[in-house]
């Protein structure tokens, strides 16, 4: 068994793993950076799970009524904004505890996408978006052939950056997180801020949800997304609220489930259930040790009022 694990190990393809599980990172870098935008702005934002869900539900369906997945992918992330506004008048105007808000909206959209699902059914499939082929890297395993929204991932993570550190947004961002009663001193308004990063947030984790019916599979099935957006912000604590540490934490999650397929497909007698439960528990082990040595945002969860 050892020996054919290590016979295995010297036979794989590592950058075609790491293209692979640059592809399986995607929904867990989009909910990371969701959760970067609206917890640097002092909001806990843990309905991301339920905002890439919805979007999930509204892409397949829109794409499949318009026949178009890009219209698809707009309602998607229209419809994850809309709830991630709809937790920020929740948490922001009304200063209910957001970790139930989110909660509250991790259940509703499991709940109304699953009854939709079975009202109105899902035997259709869906238009996928465009793999990005381009000349020259399309037969390169890392860069060719990957999903659109991959690309589209990793611009957002050095855009990202360079909008939360070298821009004024991101300082203002920042700071009505760190030191909110500073900032509206300082002339900030505090509470838009956080709206605008929420809805930033928000478009993110639709991002997210559409890489599951417009990418992964053409279809919609009810809790599709499966924790991704969970793990999403355990990325995001262990990369310490910054993109691009975030993106290399998700990228360790998922390395385990690309590794998994090259097991299988090398005939390793290995069962494929304990293999996919791996992040799961690097999920748990990287929380439990990286929990206390991460610093969050000093207002994250404290609602601001004048």
């Amino acid at each position: 068994m050892i020996e054919t694990l290590l016979e295995v190990l010297g036979r794989i393809d590592y950058l075609f793993l790491l293209g692979a599980s640059l592809r399986a990172a995607t929904p867990i870098v989009f909910a990371a950076l969701g959760g970067i935008f609206s917890e640097r702005s002092g909001v806990i934002n843990i309905g991301l799970e339920g905002m890439m869900l919805t979007s999930a539900y509204v892409c397949y369906k829109v794409a499949v009524l318009a026949a178009s997945p890009w219209v698809g992918l707009l309602a998607g992330v229209v419809a994850a904004v809309l709830i991630a506004l709809l937790h920020g008048v929740i948490s922001i105007r009304y200063q209910t505890n957001q970790v139930v808000s989110g909660t509250v909206i991790n259940i509703f959209a499991a709940g109304i996408t699953g009854f939709l699902f079975r009202v109105l059914g899902a035997q259709e499939s869906a238009p996928y978006l465009p793999n990005m082929n381009m000349p020259g890297v399309r037969d390169v395993p890392l860069l060719g052939n990957q999903p659109m929204l991959t690309w589209v991932m990793v611009g957002m993570v050095g855009l990202a950056t360079f909008v939360l550190f070298r821009t004024t947004w991101g300082l203002r961002t920042r700071a009505v997180g760190e030191l909110p009663r500073a900032a509206d001193t300082a002339g900030v308004p505090v509470n838009t801020i956080r709206y605008a990063n929420l809805a930033i947030g928000g478009a993110m984790a639709g991002l997210g949800g559409a890489f599951f019916t417009l990418h992964t599979v053409s279809s919609f099935t009810p809790l599709m997304t499966s924790g991704q957006g969970f793990i999403g912000l355990a990325a995001m604590i262990f990369g310490n609220w910054t993109p691009l540490p975030a993106m290399l934490a998700a990228l360790l999650f998922t390395v385990p489930q690309a590794l998994a397929g090259q097991f299988q497909m090398f005939g390793v007698p290995l069962p494929y259930q304990i293999i996919s439960t791996l992040p799961y528990v690097l999920t748990i082990i990287a929380l439990a040790g990286v929990v206390r040595r991460s610093t969050p945002p000093a207002a994250l969860g404290v609602p601001y009022a004048k």
